[in-house]
């Protein structure tokens, strides 16, 4: 499989992810050679879209859920997304660090099981990955 982290992940994040995952490619918006700063969401969904195989989405930005343009170019993609909660973003970076290598299993799991498309991951006490379609 393979894995983009949107801007609203740290890159430090996908940066360790990929120093882990052997098996799975991991790419971070800022380390992909298509796209600059500027790339809008909508630019990099639709370029991602046709990629085969598609990428899985790891956001931070819940906006893309909640903006009509976006969560209908994003549906129509086809692509797998987990847009990490609002917790996540009050999270200092060694905290987030391994509670998101806590979680990644289970990313994994949804990513290649799972029937749906739109994920929720928490932050919380409960590190949880929930289908949101």
């Amino acid at each position: 499989m393979r894995f983009f982290f949107d801007r609203c992940v740290p890159i430090r994040i996908a940066r360790m992810v990929n120093g882990f995952e052997v098996e799975h490619t991991i790419r971070h918006h800022d380390d992909h050679a298509d796209f600059s700063p500027t790339t809008t969401d909508l630019e990099w969904m639709e370029a991602l879209s046709k990629d085969d195989p598609h990428w899985i989405v790891l956001s931070g930005d819940g906006r893309i859920l909640k903006n009509k343009v976006e969560r209908s170019a994003l549906e129509s993609s086809g692509l797998t997304f987990f847009c990490l909660n609002r917790a996540w973003l009050s999270t200092k970076i060694y905290e987030y660090a391994w509670k998101f290598m806590k979680v990644w299993p289970e990313i994994l799991e949804s990513a290649q099981h799972s029937k749906h498309k739109l994920f929720e991951v928490g932050a919380g006490k409960a590190l949880k990955v929930q289908p949101l379609d």
